[in-house]
């Protein structure tokens, strides 16, 4: 009986101990997951707020504005759940980014007029920060950001222009450049590629139509320049060929 009661008693006490290593592998690879939740929240917060202090790099339209705050919001939620933070922080922070986008929709005014790029290093950061947003935008609308998907649609929309102004941008600086520095060759390369991309994407845009009426007239220049060249080495051919005849039906010298 005392045998029985005593094997009783190590199985039970056994299987209490897997029952308490199972909830503390259970309890420890929860610990983890909700601190990678929090860390990944908190670099999305950090990206966010880093990209809405760049609004002097390229312009931002409400729409952008209110999706970028809407996601900070959103991460700081996902934060609040893990339980991981205070509490109390937390939602002081998203009554204030709430209070935020209210102040936002009633007075933010859209500057969304083209900034060209300075120089190459100046347009490469735009572009990688314009790809940054338009990844932002297509994650947010299938997060169901409470912004107007027509509105964002159009924000993309507007984001891809400006894609395409900061190219164009860049390469008329460059055609500009090659020009000052006679490289007629790849001055025309560029402009050719400039026309054809903007005939390609067919796009109905003053900024876009000025640019390229600016490179059909440089092109008109280059090829003006390059019949001038051509002239004049074919000027001495000319000449002596002009001498010739004239030796030979001009007046003869009398003797």
């Amino acid at each position: 009986m005392l045998i029985t009661i005593a094997v009783m008693f190590i199985v039970l006490a056994t299987f209490l101990l897997i029952i308490v290593n199972m909830f503390s592998d259970y309890t420890t690879r929860r610990d983890q997951d909700m601190r990678i939740v929090v860390t990944h929240a908190k670099n999305l917060i950090a990206e966010t707020e880093e990209l809405l202090l760049n609004q002097n790099q390229i312009s931002y339209s409400k729409t952008l504005v209110l999706v970028l705050h809407h996601r900070i919001i959103r991460a700081l939620r996902k934060i609040q759940q893990s339980h991981v933070e205070n509490e109390h922080n937390i939602t002081e922070r998203i009554a204030n980014e709430e209070k935020l986008i209210e102040d936002l929709k009633a007075n933010y005014h859209d500057d969304v007029a083209f900034r060209p790029p300075e120089n190459d290093t100046v347009a490469m950061n735009q572009l990688r920060t314009i790809r940054r947003l338009r990844n932002i935008l297509k994650v947010e609308i299938r997060q169901g950001v409470p912004v107007n998907p027509a509105d964002i649609q159009k924000e993309d929309r507007r984001l891809y222009l400006l894609v395409l102004k900061v190219n164009i941008s860049n390469l008329v600086q460059r055609v500009l450049e090659m020009k000052r520095l006679k490289q007629l060759g790849t001055c025309r390369l560029l402009i050719q590629k400039g026309l054809d991309v903007i005939h390609k994407t067919n796009v109905k845009d003053d900024w876009i139509a000025e640019k390229a009426d600016l490179l059909n007239q440089l092109r008109q220049g280059l090829d003006a320049e390059t019949n001038r060249q051509t002239t004049k080495k074919e000027d001495p051919k000319a000449a002596e060929e002009k001498k010739e005849i004239d030796m030979i039906f001009g007046d003869k010298k009398k003797w």
